[in-house]
């Protein structure tokens, strides 16, 4: 005979197992330990999780660049210190080198929804946001001259899913961003008027 379910024997048991494996190492009740205000504290910490995933991706992404464009390499700490530098509520781009090259990028934390191979329409209308701003430019940044700068539009690298869900939404572009959208292949010659999609781990 099935057991009836227990809807809050199951979320003690999913957030005592997440707390023990990736936090504290040691399988206790945590569940029971917290009040609703305890619940509500750590619910308010967690909204700073995309800010993060963002900050993370933004440095690894700069290691990308610095292993293919010397310049980016030689002058490294100016552009860490322009990403510490950033608040998560800027309107800028994530990243803008200038100099003996110009580039402009977007970071992405967006995993495909339901572990599927699509991004959902709020994650795609974002996307494409971010896309229009690298093509068309940002009324907040006037610092950069976009026809002079490579474009890219670094996502972070859930997997295949990821991958299947770029090349649907580049697909699925509206018809003014058509052939505007590739996935970046090493050593591929750069064009400044396309955006190139890559993937960060």
């Amino acid at each position: 005979m099935n057991q009836q379910y227990n809807r809050e024997a199951e979320l003690k048991e999913r957030f005592n197992r997440f707390i023990a494996d990736k936090i504290s190492g040691t399988a206790e009740d945590y569940y029971s330990r917290l009040t609703v205000e305890d619940f509500e504290d750590i619910k308010t910490a967690l909204k700073d999780i995309h800010n993060i995933l963002t900050y993370k991706t933004t440095i690894r992404f700069i290691e990308w660049l610095s292993d293919r464009f010397p310049y980016v390499k030689e002058n490294y700490q100016v552009y860490l210190d322009q990403v510490l530098s950033t608040k998560p509520s800027d309107n800028g781009y994530d990243l803008i080198v200038t100099g003996d090259i110009s580039i402009i990028a977007e970071i992405k934390c967006n995993k495909p929804i339901n572990n599927g191979y699509k991004f959902g329409s709020q994650q795609k209308t974002g996307i494409i946001k971010d896309i229009k701003g690298l093509l068309e430019g940002k009324s907040k940044v006037k610092s950069i001259n976009l026809t002079e700068a490579y474009k890219f539009l670094a996502i972070y690298d859930f997997g295949d899913h990821t991958l299947s869900a770029a090349q649907h939404l580049i697909k699925n572009l509206p018809a003014d961003l058509k052939d505007t959208v590739t996935i970046y292949e090493e050593g591929q010659p750069l064009k400044l008027d396309k955006v190139y999609i890559v993937f960060i781990k």
